[in-house]
């Protein structure tokens, strides 16, 4: 870029030169006119390689600007590393995390960076990457910051609209997942921020070409949110519609329900069970989107095998169980992992935020077990299937539940808590 400009200058200069040069000789009174003849002449054809130069260039920029070699987005290779993220953002209190991470979001698409079709597209991939980390700064126990960062997160999206909007200008043909991408990042952001307004549309989701997608980060994004989705469908149908209601209140409300929203729920929920394995197929060896997609995976099948007994259907095997032990132990191993990286570079009995946000769902997916078990009658067991505790009313002494902290930040545990005490008095 900076050879062409030298390039050009070169010749403008030239240009200008013998423009002076020709004036000057028509200027003497015996200069001879094929000497001024030649002056216009060469500064003529100066000037149409200078028009010539700018045209090529130009063209040349605008190639360059539309390129989408070697963007991530038609990477099949490419993996999630949610786990970078932890590692790159480790602010202890919810203000600094929120603000570095929204920070290097926002950075991304500023309005003076000039940005290749390429660089927009890894941009937007990077946005992708991290979105599923955008719940634990729009749910939390202080609804203004909450509400700050819901306006913040909305903005970026907008931006990146425009962004898009703007490439598509130059180059329609080839943004087409692009565009899809930046669909599917709004509409999971909708279901994220479905509870904390109103106004979001989380249905969205189903009008998204989910085979469009060549990426596994992006595969796992939509599937998971699709099935997501759906097992949201499931348990609205099966809680009368009842905003707000614990995972044991929904299961009990849930045996209540009519025939036909059984039946309807049963779809929802085989559908949302197909969305996650085919999420399930793209994570390989990642542990966090493990520990989402498994935990998902085991609401979906329990919920399936409830609603099939409800028509007489036995079962043998507990599959959901299978599935919550694997995201038990994606989640403990995660924790364990970030607990030694951060053991010598933050001080003592100190966490940070997203440190805590990992353990609270680790402690969700196995409250979440409890109360399921529970629910069921069975033999409490740890994440390998051994018995763990034989009474249930032992439960509450046990370390791990000592251990949960009596308000969540992260709002996930405290229902449970609450679930697993009625069940002991009924018990």
């Amino acid at each position: 870029m900076r050879k062409r400009k030298i390039w050009l200058n070169a010749v403008l200069c030239l240009i200008i030169l013998l423009c002076f040069v020709s004036f000057g000789a028509m200027l003497i009174p015996d200069s001879s006119s094929e000497v001024i003849i030649a002056i216009v002449s060469l500064d003529v054809a100066l000037l149409a390689l200078y028009i010539s130069l700018r045209t090529f260039f130009s063209i040349d920029e605008v190639n360059a600007i539309s390129r989408m070699d070697g963007n991530v987005m038609e990477n099949s290779r490419y993996r999630p590393n949610i786990l970078r993220a932890v590692f790159a953002f480790p602010q202890i209190g919810f203000s600094e995390t929120s603000e570095a991470l929204m920070t290097h979001l926002e950075i991304l698409f500023y309005t003076v960076n000039k940005q290749s079709g390429a660089h927009l597209s890894d941009n937007v991939q990077e946005v992708a990457d991290l979105l599923v980390l955008i719940p634990y700064f729009i749910k939390t126990n202080n609804q203004d910051e909450s509400a700050i960062q819901l306006e913040r997160v909305s903005s970026l999206l907008a931006n990146i609209k425009y962004k898009v909007e703007n490439f598509k200008e130059i180059s329609d043909g080839s943004c087409k997942l692009l565009e899809e991408t930046v669909n599917l990042i709004c509409s999971v952001f909708a279901y994220q921020a479905m509870t904390e307004n109103r106004e979001s549309d989380p249905s969205k989701l189903l009008e998204i070409r989910g085979s469009i997608f060549i990426n596994p980060v992006t595969c796992i994004l939509y599937y998971d949110y699709l099935g997501l989705y759906f097992l949201k469908r499931a348990t609205s149908i099966l809680s009368k519609h009842q905003s707000g209601l614990s995972l044991g209140k929904m299961i009990q409300t849930a045996k209540s329900c009519s025939l036909d929203d059984k039946s309807m729920a049963l779809v929802y929920c085989s559908k949302a069970l197909d969305s996650f394995k085919r999420a399930k197929e793209n994570i390989g060896d990642d542990m966090i989107w493990t520990g989402y997609v498994c935990f998902n995976m085991a609401r979906a099948e329990y919920l399936k095998q409830l609603l099939n007994e409800c028509f007489g259907e036995t079962f043998n095997n507990n599959e959901w169980e299978m599935y919550i032990n694997e995201s038990i132990r994606s989640w403990m191993t995660t924790n364990k992992i970030i607990a030694e990286h951060f053991s010598s570079k933050l001080e003592a009995n100190q966490v940070s935020w997203l440190q805590q946000a990992f353990i609270s769902e680790e402690n969700f997916v196995r409250l979440s077990k409890i109360v399921l078990q529970m629910k069921k009658k069975y033999p409490l067991t740890d994440y390998n299937g051994n018995a763990w505790v034989k009474n249930y009313h032992n439960i509450l002494e046990t370390p791990f539940l000592q251990a949960i902290p009596k308000s969540d930040p992260q709002k996930l545990t405290d229902s449970l808590m609450e679930d697993i005490k009625e069940l002991m008095e009924n018990n």
